[in-house]
């Protein structure tokens, strides 16, 4: 505590980045590291003990622990199993302390989760290479958690978590020309439908509705990647890599109509339009600061969201283009509609419908 008091008077020779806290039971040993670790920039918090090390680690926001081994009441190699049984502790970086003889027991807390170790008579070039290091693999991963909250926010709550752990470690959020299978819904007559039941009712239906089709979206690896209302915007192959892009989004529309055929929500018969086709997109993030989404751009776009209006021209539910269908390597039962012609692009289009 006296260590502590004297540092706190002293002025730092930069600026504090890192809180560190150094555990050991010798007040010699303490005063030295301190002094050490004070002269790199970081804020320093002392504990003599495991116990105390423990009360300070779940009060503060501690950066880094040098840990002794060797301690009355708690050893540092206890203070790492609860460290690792703590969800909130475990990913702080942890550098043992150690003398010449106790490498046995460095190599136990480096197999618990320690990160590193230093002799106890430490090098301060050693020092401050060890503890830089520890502070910026902490860093990576502290901006690996920051990225997929973004992604998590960016694609909303219904992204299932293995791809947006994939969006991470691919990088799948920088912008990209490829090929995607594009799949739009929407609800057939919602407009009427929500005119004759009260706004309660109408929650409670939406709020049954959506998690029934947002099932088979995430079995198949579709993105979400626009609410707009009771439509939805689905994409296949971004922004992560699908090879069965096609296949994926067309076994999700079967779902979708079938689910529609044989439940209610909230007492109501919902009948879903599916529009899918298959084409090059640019997908990438626009926007800035704290209004950025995750969106795809181009004419594949456009067609899939043509054909989702289509059917009410043909009577049908689900529309599948051409392009679409010749990607699909299963079997699936269609009926030809012909070619049509969609505003903007220069030849026809043909269409299928999708036979549940």
């Amino acid at each position: 505590m006296i260590i502590q008091m004297a540092l706190e008077k002293t002025e730092s020779p930069g600026n504090a980045n890192s809180r560190v806290l150094i555990v050991d039971d010798h007040a010699t040993n303490r005063m030295k590291l301190s002094m050490a670790v004070f002269q790199l920039g970081h804020q320093v918090e002392l504990a003599e003990d495991g116990i105390q090390a423990l009360e300070l680690l779940r009060s503060q926001d501690i950066d880094l622990v040098l840990l002794d081994i060797l301690m009355p009441q708690m050893d540092g190699t206890t203070v790492l199993l609860h460290m690792q049984s703590d969800v909130a502790l475990r990913d702080i970086p942890v550098i043992v302390i150690s003398a010449v003889d106790e490498m046995e027991s460095v190599v136990s807390c480096i197999e618990r989760g320690a990160e590193d170790y230093l002799p106890k008579d430490f090098d301060p070039v050693l020092l401050e290479a060890r503890v830089n290091a520890s502070l910026e693999k902490k860093r990576l991963r502290d901006s690996v958690v920051s990225q997929l909250n973004f992604i998590q926010d960016i694609f909303g709550k219904y992204v299932p978590e293995s791809i947006v752990k994939t969006i991470v470690e691919t990088g799948g959020l920088k912008p990209t020309r490829t090929e995607a299978t594009i799949l739009f819904t929407d609800i057939e007559g919602f407009t009427g439908i929500v005119e004759n039941i009260s706004t309660e009712q109408a929650f409670t239906m939406l709020n049954e509705y959506f998690p029934a089709i947002i099932e088979p979206i995430n079995h198949f690896g579709g993105v979400i990647n626009q609410f707009q209302g009771d439509a939805m915007l689905v994409t296949f192959n971004v922004p992560v890599t699908d090879q069965n892009h096609a296949d994926n989004a067309v076994q999700v529309a079967q779902e979708i109509l079938r689910i529609c055929q044989t439940q209610t929500f909230a007492g109501t018969r919902l009948r879903t339009r599916v529009g899918i086709n298959t084409g090059e997109v640019i997908a990438g993030n626009i926007g800035s600061g704290a209004r950025i989404n995750y969106t795809v751009h181009g004419d594949a776009v456009n067609v899939a969201a043509r054909l989702e209006q289509l059917n009410k021209e043909h009577g049908t539910l689900g529309l599948v283009s051409g392009t679409t269908v010749e990607r699909l390597k299963g079997n699936y039962k269609f009926s030809s509609l012909g070619e049509t012609q969609i505003r903007g692009k220069r030849s026809a289009v043909q269409i299928n419908e999708l036979v549940v």
